[in-house]
């Protein structure tokens, strides 16, 4: 399993004003995974790279 840093920093205390951001890492955690397998599918799913689809997703995602 890829941890990354919107993964890492969810585990840390919410305080009252963060615990709405809650849905919006979920929201994002998923538009990541789910952008990663896509581009996981136009490499030919080929498996060995799961790493570097993960980021590359988390970058095209987070910088929107």
């Amino acid at each position: 399993m890829i941890v990354s840093k919107v993964q890492k920093q969810s585990k840390v205390k919410a305080s009252p004003a963060s615990k709405s951001a809650a849905p919006e890492i979920s929201a994002s955690q998923d538009r990541i995974r789910e952008r990663a397998f896509h581009i996981f599918e136009s490499r030919g799913s080929k498996p060995g790279t799961d790493m570097q689809d993960w980021l590359y997703a988390e970058r095209q995602i987070l910088e929107l």
